[in-house]
């Protein structure tokens, strides 16, 4: 069966929209439960889930442009937009947090009342609405840093809201509604853990850095063990976006193998660095070997 960085790319379309459209009711619904139940934890999970439906949008529109074809001045097209994208939902975490760090400070110095009962059922809605968007992105996400974005914020959204259930029970049963403060926190947390990791694999793409799951001295091994291959060097290998890596280098040769012959080396190389690593743009250069240099010494000889 083809995984999921093989299926139409119009399935991530439909699993956005869809996931859009559930993260912006869970976000209202919480907001409102925040305002009738006095919840921080509400209020940051429905913080959190606002912020996850813009960043799908933006993630949707980015996913939309990388789409377009290649031009002369833009030879890979525009699909760095979607890396853009990710960096932007990072930061916007980011802002997020902080805010929320300061609400829960100034709840801190003057704690108010919370209903518990509200919390519980609004906060056992937003669980149910995380948990189908972590159904609708978890394929995607292996293959795709806009899925993968939107599935770790749909992640960190059900451990808040799983969070929010729980403290919700424990005001109803102790009374201490410092269990709300102590949940708002936690999410606060989770979204600065699942920002670092956005801004982290989007800064390594713009810097072109070999991908993660890609070690440049496995690569060079593979290649040199093609027959015909004499060795490697001038190895370069990045990623233009999600599940798209280029290669660059030079292969040496034999020097006595012919320019049919170095083709065929080629074709081979590239055909073992797309099996084994994935790695389907690979331009190659070929330098010739002498297998057998003459002697300067013979040289001087044969001239006497």
């Amino acid at each position: 069966m083809a995984g999921p960085g093989h299926a139409p790319r119009t399935s991530l379309h439909r699993r956005l929209l869809a996931a859009i459209g559930i993260a912006a009711s869970a976000a209202v619904l919480e907001i409102f439960g925040s305002w009738i139940s006095g919840s921080l934890a509400l209020l940051s999970d429905a913080g959190h889930v606002g912020t996850d439906a813009f960043a799908l949008a933006l993630s949707y529109g980015a996913l939309r442009v990388s789409e377009r074809p290649h031009t002369p001045r833009l030879s890979f097209g525009y699909h760095r937009t979607e890396v853009l994208a990710a960096l932007l939902n990072g930061v916007l975490l980011v802002g997020v947090a902080s805010f929320l760090l300061a609400q829960a400070y100034a709840r801190s110095q003057d704690p108010p009342d919370v209903a518990g009962t509200p919390m519980f059922l609004l906060g056992l809605a937003g669980l149910a609405a995380n948990l189908v968007m972590l159904l609708l992105l978890r394929g995607w996400a292996r293959t795709n840093i806009n899925a993968r974005g939107a599935f770790l914020h749909a992640y960190g959204d059900t451990l808040g809201s799983a969070g929010v259930v729980a403290a919700a029970a424990l005001i109803q049963t102790t009374g201490m509604v410092v269990f709300d403060l102590v949940v708002a926190v936690f999410i606060v947390g989770l979204i600065l853990f699942g920002a670092g990791r956005l801004v982290r694999d989007g800064i390594r793409i713009l810097l072109e850095a070999s991908p993660v799951e890609v070690r440049p001295h496995d690569v060079a091994a593979a290649i040199q063990e093609v027959p015909g291959v004499r060795g490697v060097h001038d190895l370069h290998i990045w990623t233009v976006t999600s599940g798209l890596h280029a290669l660059t280098g030079h292969i040496t040769v034999d020097g006595g193998a012919t320019v049919a012959d170095s083709a065929a080396i080629v074709d081979r190389v590239r055909a073992r660095l797309r099996e084994r690593f994935g790695i389907a743009h690979a331009t190659l250069q070929v330098d010739s070997f002498q297998g057998e240099l003459i002697p300067s010494s013979e040289v001087v000889r044969g001239r006497t």
